[in-house]
């Protein structure tokens, strides 16, 4: 079966990355009908030959699609579009309705001396963080700010807390088998509806070890023993959290994608902005991106290390 992977270069600092990575990936398939890519306008292309930076044809032939690789967009260019080419990248992922995401977290032995952590606490460090796609301002039924009084609100509905936290078994039974899974504030009934959640699905997965911590528990194992954990699954308002704390022991800025998906089972990857000088990281974000839609669509990428990957 043909896997259709459409590509949304955004700008030209995502271009070198991009091509890297289907480099590797189309070396690594060896059959060649497997694998298909089209390049769609978006971003600043699409905003120099359609004035949008996401045009309406672009949107209406990515359903045909299995998998969406899109570029980091470091640039802003005029227009007399209604969205900016940053707020292109939102409405994308809600065109699309993207629930899930999933951040990596990797040191190997290339870079880990690059973390401010010793390497024998770093070193084979590979986990990943389940949440939820939609941002917690995304569901602000009461959010208040005036003078002296400030007032959040969090909404969960029970159908999106079952899909971040099924995600994360499946993805576990895929692993090592572990999940960990964070209540961040225990006298809350957004808290407590999220462990009661995890409690009964993880019924169905007997086969998977499952940890319930505090927000400050998983933050101080991410920097005391990150080679431990697995699948950490994280509720909204939390998750950005654990992904900065994360990204901090690697040392180094992201390169590997995001990777996204809707009820559909229709992907997207995400890049983060790369540094274009700094031509190793560029070579690590493609090969990065390489990895992760290869394991991802074609579950193995067993041809990686024959090309020198």
């Amino acid at each position: 079966m043909m896997y259709k992977l459409a590509i949304l270069k955004g700008d030209k600092e995502s271009s070198s990355v991009i091509d890297r990575a289907l480099g590797i990936i189309k070396s690594s398939v060896n059959d060649s009908t497997a694998f298909e890519v089209t390049e769609l306008p978006f971003g600043v292309n699409a905003v120099l030959s359609f004035n949008e930076p996401l045009p309406n044809q672009t949107l209406r032939e990515l359903k045909n699609y299995d998998g969406i690789l899109v570029g980091a967009l470091n640039q802003e260019v005029g227009t007399d579009s209604l969205l900016s080419v940053q707020e292109s990248l939102v409405a994308l992922r809600k065109y699309l309705n993207i629930t899930l995401a999933c951040k990596a977290v990797q040191i190997s032995d290339n870079n880990v001396d690059a973390s401010p952590l010793k390497n024998q606490i770093v070193r084979d460090t590979d986990f990943i963080i389940v949440q939820s796609a939609k941002r917690a301002n995304d569901h602000v039924d009461g959010n208040i700010s005036v003078d002296d009084f400030a007032q959040d609100t969090i909404t969960y509905e029970q159908c999106e807390v079952e899909q971040v936290i099924t995600a994360g078994f499946e993805r576990a039974m895929n692993r090592k088998r572990a999940v960990t899974i964070v209540t961040p504030f225990d006298s809350f009934y957004t808290s407590k509806i999220w462990a009661l959640t995890a409690e009964k699905i993880a019924k169905i997965y007997p086969d998977v070890v499952v940890n319930y911590v505090s927000l400050s528990c998983v933050i101080s194992t991410i920097i005391q023993q990150p080679t431990s954990l697995d699948v950490v699954v994280a509720p909204k308002w939390v998750d950005q959290i654990l992904n900065e704390e994360s990204q901090k022991i690697t040392g180094l800025p992201e390169t590997v994608p995001v990777s996204m998906k809707n009820n559909s089972g229709q992907m997207l990857y995400q890049l983060p902005q790369i540094n274009v000088d700094d031509k190793n990281l560029m070579m690590t974000a493609g090969e990065g991106t390489a990895k992760l839609i290869l394991k991802e669509c074609f579950k193995h990428y067993d041809n990686l290390q024959k090309i020198g990957v």
